[in-house]
């Protein structure tokens, strides 16, 4: 069971927790640059998750239905409501500022061609 903290900031982990645990976020996306590096593992369906909130807390777990490459600029509104964010471009700001950065980090840019790690997943349980 792989343990999973959604966000860069104690807040937002525990934000995002929380979300999981409503099944108001029931996907994520990760840059496969980063897993072809290297630094992430790549995701798996079956895969089970333990969602801990910022504290490292667990408040639920969640098992990966589907895993699908995208790029940058194909994600869509469906995709970015069941991340979370409510809207395309609530999820276009926070990801843009987010990928651009890790991908600086990394002498990288991030373009529409930009491929992500676009995962599903449904919560199997909670701790609360």
């Amino acid at each position: 069971m792989e343990i999973i903290q959604f966000g860069g900031t104690k807040e937002e982990q525990t934000e995002l927790a929380e979300l999981v645990l409503n099944s108001e976020k029931k996907a994520t996306s990760s840059l496969k640059i980063l897993q072809d590096l290297g630094l992430t593992k790549e995701s798996r369906v079956g895969d089970m998750w333990s969602i801990c909130d910022g504290e490292g807390i667990e408040l639920c777990r969640t098992v990966v239905e589907k895993v699908e490459i995208r790029l940058f600029g194909q994600v869509d509104e469906a995709f970015a409501i069941l991340e979370g964010d409510g809207s395309f471009i609530n999820w276009y700001e926070i990801h843009f500022n987010y990928y651009k950065m890790l991908l600086e980090r990394h002498g990288l840019e991030l373009t529409n061609e930009t491929e992500l790690e676009c995962v599903c997943f449904r919560r199997i349980n909670s701790k609360k």
